[in-house]
């Protein structure tokens, strides 16, 4: 497998540099070191769209790709613990309110918990958030999951402090991503060692039927996704989703039959 890390900052960066030893490409702009790469995006969702825009013109080849993102986050004082390192397996969108869900199939050690996207950083108003806070994920996900299986998006953070910093300058970024670099390798190592990840769950053919289906729906982007990974799931335990093609046979005449017909599906999917 081939990996990616993604990170925010320079400075989050340098403890990956380090320990896998990359080496930046001044054609390309990412550290690489064989079959692992890191490409810094910067912060907020704008530039995080524009630099991955950037990986995806490089015709990577998805089917052999995890992308991790790798950073700091603020935490909800009750629920995190400052250095603490969490495996993501929601991420919320503040703005839009979309909601992702990273398809976590590997075992690990690390707990897992939600996080929301915000457009500024958060200083003194916490209390609306629960679990961590960044300023990337959610435009990773909707960047990138269209081009590979949930199950190999992959997001890490560090609690960084309790949404409650104002001058940033304070922490230091890259000593807590260094105490949790042999954290981070083990996940690696998870992918490497798991038969899952050298696999699709989805055929092309199933994945183009699906946007066929989401197209026919006039399907949300939310609910494309949805569609997409509940179907991955569902695959998973099933062996197929043949059965899928006789809820896409009457066409909704509005958006509340659309949403109606769509949550149909995710019970059925969900089964």
């Amino acid at each position: 497998m081939n990996f990616i890390f993604l990170t925010a900052l320079k400075v989050e960066a340098l403890p990956l540099i380090k320990r896998f030893n990359l080496k930046k490409d001044s054609k390309t702009q990412l550290y690489i070191n064989r079959n692992i790469s890191l490409l810094i995006i910067g912060i907020g969702k704008q530039k995080t769209k524009d630099r991955l825009e950037f990986i995806i013109d490089l015709k990577i080849n998805w089917d052999k790709t995890i992308i991790v993102n790798v950073g700091i986050a603020g935490g909800e004082k009750n629920k995190t613990k400052i250095g603490s390192i969490y495996y993501i397996n929601k991420i919320i969108d503040d703005k839009s309110g979309n909601i992702f869900i990273p398809d976590i199939l590997i075992k690990h050690n690390l707990e897992e918990i939600s996080l929301t996207t915000v457009l500024n950083s958060v200083s003194d108003d916490s209390s609306q958030y629960t679990g961590l806070v960044d300023m990337e994920a959610s435009q990773i996900f909707e960047s990138i999951s269209s081009y590979m299986p949930c199950h190999r998006l992959v997001f890490l953070k560090i609690v960084s402090d309790y949404m409650d910093i104002t001058d940033w300058k304070v922490i230091d970024v890259e000593s807590l991503i260094q105490n949790q670099i042999d954290n981070i390798s083990k996940v690696i190592n998870c992918f490497n060692n798991q038969n899952l990840s050298n696999r699709i769950i989805l055929e092309n053919l199933e994945i183009n039927l699906l946007k066929e289906y989401s197209e026919k729906f006039k399907l949300t982007k939310t609910q494309s996704l949805q569609l997409i990974s509940l179907s991955e799931n569902y695959k998973k335990n099933n062996g197929s989703i043949d059965g899928l093609k006789l809820h896409f046979k009457q066409i909704p005449k509005s958006k509340k039959e659309r949403n109606n017909a769509f949550d149909t599906i995710r019970e059925y999917l969900s089964t």
